[in-house]
């Protein structure tokens, strides 16, 4: 019995990873950017990210997900209130933005967002250190990411690298 449960689930393991597999190579094909690649599903036991792509392994075994940009399971908006800290690179823009309580950032500025931009003209602002009388805006890098409240780092989704985006469509 036990031997058919472990058989069912390396089985299943493996139509999955293809299944999965088929929508990060067809997308990475159109140059859709994919965020995450991930077999399982539920709390993150194990993660690797790349420049591009975080892959993880997930607690259970029932399925896994291709995170695309701008996909209708993406979301990483960050909403008025949110504290996050930011990681500010060489060219004075934003390259890490943590939402994360379970990671810190070293030197990260601490900041409680009012507003952001992070598919069209790349920014964040908020109240700094807590200082509620006046806001401060950062320029964001095309390239940075996001460390979300599980601690998955991911890449922000800039409107170039979306699927809906009009020029992976018609180009």
């Amino acid at each position: 019995m036990l031997t058919t449960i472990i058989t069912f689930i390396i089985v299943f393991g493996v139509i999955v990873f293809i299944h999965e597999f088929g929508h990060f190579y067809f997308a990475k094909r159109a140059g859709i950017l994919v965020r995450e690649f991930s077999i399982g599903m539920g709390p993150k036991l194990f993660n690797y990210r790349t420049a591009e792509t975080t892959y993880t392994i997930r607690l259970l075994p029932v399925g896994g997900y291709v995170r695309m940009a701008g996909g209708e399971d993406d979301e990483d908006e960050l909403k008025p209130g949110t504290p996050v800290s930011l990681f500010v690179g060489d060219q004075d823009k934003v390259t890490r933005i943590n939402t994360s309580k379970k990671t810190t950032l070293f030197n990260g500025i601490p900041m409680q967002v009012t507003a952001t931009d992070l598919e069209h003209d790349l920014w964040i602002e908020g109240y700094e250190n807590g200082d509620e009388s006046e806001t401060k805006r950062y320029a964001v890098a095309h390239d940075a990411t996001i460390i979300e409240s599980d601690g998955t780092e991911v890449r922000i989704a800039p409107t170039d690298v979306q699927f809906q985006s009009d020029s992976l469509v018609t180009g």
